[in-house]
């Protein structure tokens, strides 16, 4: 049988809530039975007198009655000028060797405590929690010295604080056992917070250093808000003195508790990708708490004779609010667990305990609470001040959980990033030697053109020339002679020209001049060359070789044409500059409306490709050609 994707969901959603409960509730009966004596005294009610501000009973000295009120304490009726209450609580003792001692659920303001008029704990601070409202618990060992067989009397005088004046649980036994529920209910309602609210904040910072994904940005914000609120919660509960005026300390902790039911919806929504309330509601609910809380606080400071009715109506609306909004967010939790195949079910399961933490505690401050396994065993102990140690260090598992799979990732991902990047350079250097030899078949190719056209326009045509000449009998040995020498000098110069190509344009400018001169002083014309170009200058091989060509054609045309006696080659080269090359000669000039011939029009074509620019200035003094061609030209032609 297929089951619907509905009901698949709903079923491992429900088994995420059952799974958590089957944590929740053990871990609250074995806290409670450790934090509790085995016997608190179950007497309904306890006596006791009002005492003034030196501890001296005021006048009448009329007998109280202070009311059990279940797992809560007794109720003691406020005494109009009492500054202090005298609790007088009767006892039994079998063995007066025996040790014995006083264990009180909640650490009040006593003053003195005395055991048949001996006194057992002066007037001293002996609390390091300075709490009004969830405080630690209280031990005195009682001496044998103060006990005697049979009947014994304790007294209690307690400071009178807070709007009501209350007793809170007690036993009297075996010093041992009480003691030692003494320390796990001192570590569980002062260590575990003060542990709490360190590790809390610590995991907020963390939080707030990282750079997360854009899509992970609501769902830490969230967490950061709860952790954040859970550590306010417990220092306002825990740690502000009773000095501070009660409406604060009430509405700070109404505020920070009322917050941790909206950052529990927050965070349940933004992890789930589930909108029950939208955004902007919630934050309008966000702005709006503070002020909700405060008018019945500042009614309550301005108008005392309310307070009774405001303070516990506003309070309980809080808890209702907590347990309603922990409850959706710990159902939003298992369904988003059970959509996701149980990604993340670490997280959600100690957030979903937790929430539930935070609903008994709320509740169990409106009903008397008792252990699933046991009916006898009331929930006393606060739980919103406990839950925060776990709370802050599965997160900071759970971010360090999230770190090493992030780093596994990247890990994994620069693995495959490597070995893409090797096939892709082996592509490259693949692709790079094909391009490469192209390139070279295609320069052999364009050299081969050049070298054939000049050779058949320059040595071609001069030596059809001559034969013409010699077949119509004009030619004269001398004559052919010239122009042989002439064919041969022509093509000296190509050869010459390829086989310096791939030399520094210095060192090529300076083999040119060793091979021309001597075919230029042996037709009777002097030559003078000087050269200033940077030894480092290198235009590669094909531009070196356009501008040996525009040297060899110019040199050639003033040899031949110009009737000159003198020719002269300057060349300027400095390092990243512009190379000028002027050649210039002595002779009659280019005749006036002359047409450009094959060798000019070549010359300025191969400047065109360099980038440069060939001027030609010519008159009866003689004719000066100049070429000027940019270093950074030369590289996208070669």
């Amino acid at each position: 049988m297929t089951l619907s994707p509905g009901l698949r969901t709903g079923l491992l959603a429900a088994l995420f809530l059952l799974f958590s409960q089957l944590l929740f509730w053990p871990l609250v009966d074995f806290a409670e039975r450790i934090a509790r004596p085995a016997a608190i005294d179950p007497r309904p009610q306890i006596t006791f007198t009002a005492l003034d501000e030196n501890r001296k009973v005021i006048a009448g000295g009329e007998v109280f009655t202070a009311k059990r009120q279940k797992q809560q304490g007794y109720y003691a009726p406020l005494v109009p000028d009492a500054a202090y209450t005298r609790f007088a609580i009767p006892f039994a003792v079998i063995d007066p060797q025996v040790p014995m001692g006083f264990y009180a659920s909640r650490r009040d303001d006593f003053a003195e405590i005395r055991v048949n008029g001996m006194i057992v704990q002066p007037e001293v601070t002996v609390s390091r929690q300075q709490g009004s409202v969830n405080v630690g618990p209280h031990f005195v060992p009682l001496p044998a010295a103060a006990l005697r067989k049979g009947a014994n009397v304790l007294e209690l005088d307690v400071r009178v604080t807070g709007t009501v004046n209350d007793f809170p649980t007690f036993a009297i036994g075996d010093a041992n056992a009480l003691a030692r529920a003494h320390r796990w209910r001192t570590f569980m309602l002062l260590d575990l917070p003060l542990a709490g609210i360190a590790i809390q904040l610590f995991t907020v910072l963390l939080c707030a250093v990282v750079v997360w994904p854009r899509e992970d940005r609501p769902r830490i914000n969230a967490i950061m808000l709860l952790l954040g609120l859970s550590a306010a919660s417990s220092a306002t509960l825990s740690f502000i003195p009773p000095t501070w005026p009660f409406a604060i300390t009430i509405g700070l902790y109404i505020v920070s508790s009322a917050g941790i039911g909206l950052a529990a919806m927050q965070y349940a929504q933004s992890d789930g990708a589930v909108t029950l309330v939208p955004a902007r509601v919630l934050r309008w609910i966000w702005l709006a708490l503070p002020v909700l809380v405060a008018v019945p606080m500042v009614w309550a400071h301005l108008e005392p004779a309310s307070a009774p009715t405001l303070y516990p109506g506003t309070l309980k609306a809080s808890f209702w609010f907590v347990s309603a909004s922990c409850a959706l967010a710990a159902v939003l939790l298992a369904v988003a667990a059970a959509r996701g195949g149980m990604a993340f079910w670490f997280e959600r399961l100690v957030l979903t305990v937790s929430f539930c933490f935070f609903i008994l505690d709320r509740l169990g401050s409106i009903f008397d609470l008792h252990s699933l396994f046991d009916s006898s065993l009331p929930l006393t102990l606060p739980w919103s001040p406990i839950v925060g140690v776990p709370l802050g260090l599965s997160m900071i598992l759970s971010l360090a959980r999230q770190a090493s799979e992030a780093r596994r990732t990247v890990v994994q991902s620069n693995e495959i990033l490597a070995a893409e990047l090797v096939q892709q350079n082996a592509k490259l250097e693949a692709s790079y030697e094909a391009q490469k030899q192209l390139l070279e078949r295609e320069v052999m190719l364009v050299e081969r053109q050049r070298i054939v056209r000049d050779m058949h326009d320059g040595i071609g045509g001069q030596l059809l020339g001559l034969m013409m000449q010699v077949r119509g009998g004009g030619a004269s040995p001398v004559e052919v002679e010239q122009g042989l020498q002439a064919s041969i000098a022509d093509l000296r110069l190509i050869v010459d020209s390829m086989d310096s190509a791939e030399e520094g344009l210095a060192e090529t400018l300076r083999s040119f001049e060793h091979r021309v001169r001597s075919q230029i002083e042996a037709a009777g014309i002097a030559l003078d060359f000087f050269a200033e170009v940077d030894a480092g200058l290198d235009l590669g091989p094909r531009p070196t070789l356009q501008v040996l060509r525009i040297l060899q054609e110019a040199v050639t045309n003033a040899m031949r044409h110009s009737g000159a006696r003198r020719i002269t080659v300057k060349s300027l080269g400095p390092a990243g500059g512009t190379i000028r090359i002027a050649i210039g000669d002595d002779g009659t000039g280019l005749p006036e409306g002359y047409r450009r011939g094959r060798g000019l029009t070549s010359m300025e074509t191969r400047a065109r490709n360099l980038g440069g620019e060939l001027t030609i200035d010519s008159g009866p003094e003689g004719t000066r050609l100049s070429l000027e061609v940019p270093v950074s030209a030369t590289a996208s032609a070669d």
